[in-house]
């Protein structure tokens, strides 16, 4: 990075300029331009990427205004790669396709020393005699990017997308202080795309949620949720706010420079001013790398962004060639993930939650305990059938876990360290029978592990369906989160979903999210994203409505097949499938009248329309007919729902606001390829490409289904990153195929092929 002399500075009005060049009062308003801006440029690279400023954030801000100023005075010396262009965006159309110069990949992952030890000698069989040498990094938990420079201008960043494709995200990473808007060099290549992961650091992730639960809404689950939901926010100004960051490691096409070993591309990104990681180590064996993975695993915590493995590569690009790639992955490159962290605490006590259905759920309250970069005082521990066989008491020092490093679990009871006196819990004894929202008698579930309350006017209740109504996967409300539900109901201007659409303006801006004594008020801008939401709501589809409103057995795949053979609510609401359905399956178990002329004629009258709608399919195995997307405890429950109150009641205020959610086509055959026909699949984990709602929407398009749980009728599970163990040990155990996202691509017909991305 280029250091300035005395004699190059640039000497703002007022300033003492005793021993400023001569010439520098000569400049022509360009080169007074281009000297602000070498200036602010070698002080963004020292602050963002080297950490070791020179300058106060005063003096730095004196810069930059006076390089606003020039530009204002002289608008024909603004330059596209000016610091000042950074802010300059704002609401974006969309977001434009993009194919990759070259594709872009994930790694295949191994979760022990085994499979990386064969990964080496895989190696070494592919080298012929040649030694490796192995580089080392951190596997950084975010979202892969390519940030693309034309003659050392930045030009286009893209995100992975499926591999072939990713979205046009430049004006959002524009915004990123440490991407540089000119690479630092007088010869820049041609043609120069660099690929890293972009992610939020710790700090400033806490500072994000922070600012979210000021402003009344749901805090992100974790750093690489929110970084994947701010990188394609369609606001570049609202981008700006977020502390994003990139860490490049990797290249895709370069023209007029040539690079040959990884530990060439690090030097040569750092020479040009892009931010790399400064944990690395080289390996020349499998010792070397197990010592470089156990030194990292020690110290990857104190590190200001979340890791969640080490990546192992060649690092000769020569090398890199012998070895060549799968259709999945490149053959000289590996993943280790780490096991989920785990630490010992004192369960303090054990809350109960009540949930959108009167579900009971008990919480571990927890010593405060550091676990996989954030602290943890809570844990769920599922049910009262959970804590009995794992003979969890209040007192006891217990192991947590993240799941899939996200979401807090109690995994086990240390009962050497049982205090005495600690006695086995009692649900319903704790409560003294009560519900503890509103005090109304509980009652245990008979089909679940579950203790429930019976009122339905219940405010927790009346919260959770609010929240549950505007959740991203169904009405997607915007600004309506947990805090900002249970503001509403405690104001009493809601005591259910639907009212939200009577609420006005100034209710919503005067909202207060505090206290009495420190009032925090919800706001205008905040009021009008909800006002907003709220009008894009009414035009949402059948599927997504049926999912919003709560109905019992009804979740995401079940609403969307739903909305796909009805036309609309009244029609679901006496709904000829779902009541064929029952009839079929009723007819088909009563052996009484299994050979019956009139039984049989009724179950072959019943059968073309509920095959065009795909919910029934024969088993040879079984001697008849099964359904498939929609069992007969659902279709009770949904025809059950309308017969009554509640039903009814949805029915009446949805007329009264004009809102007539629209679904399918009754039932008809859908045109066109359905490749994934009869197939079920079952996603888990995280997925780069996409989220598993959109997953999960594209399985369906294509004719397949998707499943909440493991059974034997599944074809797949999709196994994404961060992958917890239930799921695949339920698929090993009954032989079910797991695939990774890049399968899942190939099977959607979006299956690249390429190189590495960690």
């Amino acid at each position: 990075m280029k250091k300035f002399h005395q004699d190059e500075l640039f000497f703002l009005p007022g300033e003492n300029q005793g021993n400023a060049s001569p010439a520098s009062a000569e400049k022509s308003p360009w080169e007074q331009a281009e000297a602000l801006r070498a200036q602010i440029r070698h002080h963004d690279h020292l602050y963002y990427v080297e950490a070791t400023p020179e300058i106060s954030d005063q003096e730095y801000d004196r810069l930059y205004h006076a390089l606003l100023e020039l530009e204002a005075a002289h608008p024909e010396v603004v330059t596209p790669d000016s610091p000042t262009r950074r802010m300059h965006g704002g609401t974006l159309e969309g977001f434009q396709t993009v194919e990759h110069t070259l594709p872009m990949l994930s790694l295949e992952n191994t979760y022990n020393a085994a499979d990386l030890e064969r990964f080496h000698e895989s190696v070494l069989k592919g080298l012929q005699g040649e030694s490796p040498v192995y580089v080392v990094e951190p596997k950084i938990d975010g979202i892969s990017i390519a940030v693309r420079y034309v003659d050392g201008v930045l030009v286009q960043a893209v995100t992975r997308g499926n591999g072939k494709q990713g979205d046009d995200v430049t004006e959002n990473v524009r915004t990123i202080p440490s991407v540089p808007l000119r690479l630092d060099t007088p010869r820049p290549p041609a043609f120069f795309e660099a690929r890293g992961e972009c992610y939020l650091p710790r700090e400033g992730f806490a500072r994000l949620n922070q600012r979210r639960q000021e402003e009344g809404l749901e805090p992100f689950a974790n750093a690489r949720n929110a970084t994947a939901g701010s990188i394609k926010l369609l606001n570049s100004r609202e981008v700006a706010t977020r502390p994003l960051d990139i860490l490049f490691y990797t290249q895709g096409r370069i023209e007029g420079m040539e690079i040959t070993s990884q530990r060439q591309l690090l030097e040569t990104f750092r020479a040009l001013g892009l931010k790399v990681q400064k944990w690395c180590r080289i390996a020349r064996d499998f010792q070397e790398i197990q010592a470089a993975i156990q030194e990292l695993d020690q110290i990857r915590r104190s590190m200001p962004y979340d890791t969640d493995g080490a990546v192992i590569k060649v690092d000769s690009f020569r090398q890199r060639e012998l070895l060549g790639m799968t259709a999945k992955a490149p053959c000289w490159a590996k993943a280790y993930k780490y096991e989920p962290e785990r630490a010992a605490t004192r369960l303090k006590a054990i809350t109960i939650q009540v949930g959108r259905t009167g579900v009971l759920s008990p919480v571990a309250e927890l010593e405060p305990v550091p676990l996989s970069g954030s602290t943890i005082s809570r844990a769920t521990l599922h049910n009262e059938d959970e804590i009995a066989r794992k003979d969890i008491r209040v007192g006891d020092m217990v192991l947590v876990e993240k799941a899939g490093e996200v979401i807090p679990a109690v995994v086990r009871v240390l009962p050497e360290k049982r205090p005495q006196g600690a006695v086995p819990y009692d649900l319903p004894g704790s409560l003294g029978g009560r519900c503890p929202s509103c005090g109304g008698p509980i009652h245990r579930d008979p089909q679940f592990a579950a203790w429930r309350c019976d009122n339905l006017q219940c405010p927790a209740q009346n919260v959770r369906r609010v929240e549950y109504f505007a959740h991203r996967n169904a009405l997607d409300i915007e600004c309506l989160g947990d805090v900002v539900a249970e503001s509403l109901c405690e104001a009493d201007l809601i005591r259910e979903p639907l009212d939200l659409f009577s609420l006005t303006q100034e209710q919503l801006a005067s909202l207060n999210l505090g206290t009495p004594d420190e009032p925090r008020l919800f706001g205008a801008k905040n009021a009008a994203k909800v006002l907003a939401a709220l009008q894009r709501a009414r035009q949402k589809d059948l599927g997504h409505w049926l999912q919003a409103m709560g109905i019992p057995e009804v979740g995401a795949a079940t609403a969307y097949q739903l909305g796909r053979i009805h036309r609309d609510l009244p029609q679901v609401a006496d709904s000829p499938y779902l009541k064929a359905l029952l009839e079929l399956l009723d007819l088909q178990g009563d052996r009484q009248r299994k050979n019956d002329a009139e039984a049989a004629a009724r179950r072959e009258a019943l059968l073309p329309a509920l095959q065009r709608a795909g919910l029934v399919k024969f088993s040879s195995s079984k001697g008849g007919y099964v359904t498939t997307s929609v069992g007969p405890k659902t279709a009770q429950s949904v025809l059950e729902f309308f017969q009554g109150e509640v039903g009814r009641k949805w029915l009446s205020r949805l007329e009264e606001l004009g809102i007539h959610p629209q679904g399918g086509d009754e039932g008809a055959e859908a045109t066109g390829e359905k490749p994934l026909k009869e197939m079920v699949f079952v996603l888990t984990g995280t997925l780069a490409s996409m989220g598993r709602t959109q997953a999960a929407a594209k399985i369906r398009a294509l004719g397949g289904a998707v499943s909440d749980s493991v059974s034997r009728k599944t074809t797949y599970l999709v196994a994404g990153e961060n992958t917890g163990a239930t799921k695949t040990n339920r698929a090993r155990e009954l032989g079910v195929q797991v695939l990774d996202e890049a399968g899942l691509l190939r099977l959607l017909g979006e299956g690249p092929q390429g190189e590495e991305a960690p």
